[in-house]
């Protein structure tokens, strides 16, 4: 049994030092001194190889990765009896096709035998060695690792595939790595983490869904859906002129739940409120305990969310002789311990709206999508299958704030931020709106 009582020790006492240490010289000595090893930070999370010496110092800068529990990939014994059918499935395969296919909902009158098949199927597809006697890289693993190197250093689609092309003429033959960018968008498809193009009116004034879903021009301004040629001034029906990215929302928190550890971390706020008064997490917040005098039967499941939303603009370009503005909108589930609530991988894109130009006061348009399944959340709910107790619930949740500088704080509740008549409302204590210049 591998010691892991260091992992929990402040990274710059000599007993953490001394652990991050022999575990490394461990790990070597049990694989036989190769030149590198798996590095299980938080970065690198088991998906790239990195000497001895590196992982030691990712370690000590990064810590450990939190999520990694059983060191199967370091030479730990894993039981039998735990939820893993062996050292290769209980990976990042296993988890992700896991979550994408199989559907565990207590109380199913029948088994779902395409989606097991299929499972197993793209199971022991992504669990194949990269190439014949390779102990280092499965076909998933190669493909996580390659594509995190392409969005880290902003590589395009035609590096990409260069590489791509490169790599699978170096390495041994037969071999199964991706052979493009394509390949690897509808690899990732498998797991069903895909979006909703929307179009939008190009002047902000609607988006073409519900009622408006086939007319070709905005009922409000005439504009088209379709782009307009610049040379010939035709109308291109195969382009549109401006395209609003949804992720929807509902099916990420039913994928949350499937996952066992995470829905048991979804209930760590119902037993964490401090009682001096301080505050460590959103649950010591005022606005926290007003949600729970004022609707009860809300709060009285620990399961259901609590959510802030937070946008702002950027230029993806980073380019500052260009003016065009993106606005991604972000949602964060304060359900998870402060440790777990801000780290990147638990903080949603939801939705994606398109430049050239800020939408301004008519965010609103944009945000449809994102508050209809809001508002389905609220006042209907989503069976979820609970993995943790292994059972369905209606999951229910609840917009706590926004979270934005005061431009944005301006168009997302429609106050005015500029001049002597600026305002703000409060929320808590609503009568009226205060301006700001009596603050």
């Amino acid at each position: 049994m591998m010691n892991k009582d260091w992992v929990h020790l402040n990274r710059v006492t000599d007993e953490y030092l001394q652990g991050a240490w022999n575990f490394v010289k461990s790990v070597e000595k049990n694989f036989g001194h190769p030149e590198k090893i798996l590095c299980p930070c938080k970065s690198c999370r088991n998906l790239s190889h990195q000497l001895v010496n590196i992982v030691y110092e990712h370690l000590v800068i990064k810590g450990m990765d939190p999520t990694y529990t059983q060191w199967y990939f370091h030479g730990e014994d894993v039981n039998e009896d735990e939820e893993m059918v062996g050292l290769n499935i209980g990976g990042d395969a296993y988890d992700l096709y896991r979550a994408a296919f199989m559907n565990d909902e207590a109380g199913m009158e029948e088994p779902n035998e395409m989606a097991d098949r299929e499972f197993n199927d793209h199971l022991n597809d992504a669990e194949t060695p990269l190439y014949s006697g390779c102990n280092n890289y499965t076909k998933l693993s190669a493909i996580v690792s390659l594509y995190k190197l392409k969005t880290t250093y902003r590589m395009s689609d035609r590096c990409f595939n260069g590489l791509l092309e490169i790599l699978h003429d170096m390495l041994p033959s037969p071999n199964h790595i991706i052979k493009s960018m394509q390949d690897t968008k509808k690899f990732f498809k498998t797991f069903d983490l895909g979006y909703e193009k929307i179009h939008a009116c190009v002047n902000d004034c609607c988006l073409f869904r519900g009622n408006e879903a086939n007319v070709d021009t905005c009922l409000k301004c005439g504009a088209s859906r379709w782009k307009l040629d610049k040379h010939t001034k035709k109308i291109k029906k195969s382009v549109r002129a401006k395209v609003l990215i949804y992720f929807p929302i509902i099916p990420r928190f039913q994928r949350m739940f499937r996952s066992k550890k995470m829905a048991e971390e979804l209930r760590w706020h119902f037993e964490h409120k401090r009682g001096d008064g301080k505050m460590d997490h959103p649950v010591d917040s005022a606005a926290w305990e007003l949600v729970n005098d004022k609707w009860p039967t809300f709060a009285s499941d620990p399961r259901n969310l609590r959510l802030g939303l937070a946008t702002d603009g950027f230029n993806p370009f980073s380019n500052l002789s260009s003016t065009y503005s993106c606005w991604p909108v972000m949602l964060v589930t304060y359900n998870l311990p402060p440790w777990l609530c801000m780290k990147k991988e638990n903080i949603m894109l939801s939705l994606l709206i398109p430049g050239p130009r800020q939408p301004g006061n008519d965010i609103d348009i944009y945000l449809q999508p994102l508050i209809d399944d809001l508002k389905l959340l609220w006042n209907e709910g989503a069976i979820v299958y609970d993995a943790f107790e292994n059972t369905s619930f209606n999951l229910r949740a609840l917009l706590l704030w926004t979270v934005n500088d005061f431009p944005a704080y301006g168009n997302l509740a429609g106050c005015i931020t500029k001049g002597k008549f600026a305002y703000f409302v409060d929320l808590f204590n609503f009568d009226g709106c205060t301006p700001l210049r009596d603050i």
